[in-house]
């Protein structure tokens, strides 16, 4: 009669040792990730929430305007990945019909062939953003210089943002684990937030959205 390898037995502890370990691991980054962000929501006065598959979502109003911050799965030629996104309000200091994101390799390709997109006038911005709709109201506030750097900075701090309808969408390859990343994630939005108040004339009791 045949026994087994101590040797392969000591294999197989070392792989569910390890098995634990790495579970162990996870879950508690998993819980700190959860509790990170109750805690940045209940700091805020938002509603945080989570769903069985794992995703997560914050809710909430930001200078009385709509906020949500959540996480999204996204597939492509990479595989599967998690994206975090941020959707805010701008309220009507951009007129609702601006379409505003950055310009991709398939607008600079078209422009070599003389095909552009509408423009506001300001070098940096044209290169910058593919817009749609723009008007003279719109195009004096992204003019505006507070406006346009914060624009700017959306380029740096997101992988991927839109405007649309005075909706701001903009995404984030993973999930924020701290407090202070999420402080991080949102800051650009609120600063453009500001900005367009500010370059608008609204005081903070102006920028109620009306029911």
């Amino acid at each position: 009669m045949s026994s087994g390898s101590p040797f392969s037995f000591v294999h197989v502890l070392l792989v569910l040792a390890l098995i634990a370990v790495l579970w162990f691991f996870t879950s508690r980054a998993r819980r700190e990730r959860h509790e990170a962000w109750s805690t940045f929501a209940a700091r805020n006065d938002w509603v945080f929430s989570k769903s069985k598959e794992g995703g997560m979502e914050i809710q909430g109003l930001h200078q009385e305007r709509q906020l949500s911050v959540l996480t999204e799965s996204r597939h492509g030629g990479n595989g599967h990945r998690i994206v975090t996104v941020v959707r805010l309000e701008l309220g009507d200091a951009l007129p609702p019909e601006l379409t505003l994101e950055p310009e991709g390799l398939g607008d600079r390709f078209m422009k070599l062939f003389g095909v552009k997109d509408e423009e506001v006038g300001d070098a940096e911005l044209d290169e910058a953003l593919d817009l749609q709709h723009v008007t003279p109201e719109s195009r004096a506030v992204l003019r505006n210089p507070r406006v346009r750097e914060r624009v700017l900075a959306l380029r740096d701090a997101y992988k991927r943002f839109s405007i649309v309808g005075g909706l701001l969408e903009a995404e984030q390859d993973g999930v924020p684990d701290t407090v202070a990343e999420l402080d991080t994630l949102v800051a650009p939005a609120f600063a453009l937030s500001r900005a367009l108040d500010e370059a608008a004339g609204l005081s903070p009791e102006e920028r109620v959205v009306p029911a």
